[in-house]
């Protein structure tokens, strides 16, 4: 996927200039489809109180935020069904979980729950992937908009570099496709290896 990417042209957008680029182009997805691809393991976010309250170590009060989101996310994903179309996701995980991981599983869980579709893949399926490094971050959103988002050293997103050429636009879907297609659903995934968890060392 990396050699894609080098041979193609992107525009560097960050801050506003992509948020409101990904806003602006999100509703407009159609039928193809929200794709993602997540592959990093620590991120901030600072922005998310749930994410705060475990950056702080209160584990319990950080679940119940998500879940005080459940019914905002119902809305949403109600919205995104309204506006035909529909969201997947592909979450490659390394173990042991980092804490992190452990946090954003749970708010992955519940999205899936809401009509966020989610799979899970261990990191040793795509190693074939990775002989140059890690795979990128992305979403591509219908045919023509694909973003490889940007973070910096500390896992904070910058913004994305933009794609719209509809061949490596779909070439690139059809990669995340094929990946989401091996993965395991969330839902299995996370009875087996997240509920049983304790809290994340940073909160004990």
């Amino acid at each position: 996927m990396r050699e894609l990417l080098r041979a193609a042209k992107g525009v560097r957008l960050l801050g506003d200039d992509y948020y409101n680029h990904f806003n602006e182009h999100f509703w407009k997805t159609g039928r193809s489809g929200f794709w993602k691809l997540e592959r990093l393991q620590h991120f901030e976010e600072p922005g998310d109180e749930s994410w705060v309250a475990f950056s702080e170590g209160d584990w319990d009060r950080s679940l119940a935020l998500l879940d005080e989101r459940r019914s905002a996310l119902r809305a949403h994903y109600a919205k995104i069904s309204n506006a035909q179309f529909e969201t997947w996701r592909i979450r490659i995980v390394e173990s042991p979980l980092t804490d992190y991981m452990q946090w954003e599983l749970h708010l992955l869980h519940l999205r899936d729950q809401l009509g966020g579709h989610t799979r899970i893949l261990p990191a040793h399926e795509i190693a074939q992937f990775e002989q140059e490094g890690l795979l990128p971050e992305l979403i591509t959103l219908g045919d023509d908009v694909m973003y490889e988002i940007l973070y910096d050293e500390n896992g904070l997103q910058e913004g994305g570099v933009l794609y719209v050429d509809t061949s490596l636009v779909t070439r690139c879907r059809e990669l995340i496709k094929s990946l989401y297609q091996k993965g395991e659903p969330i839902s299995t995934y996370f009875a087996r290896d997240v509920e049983p968890l304790g809290p994340p060392i940073r909160s004990r």
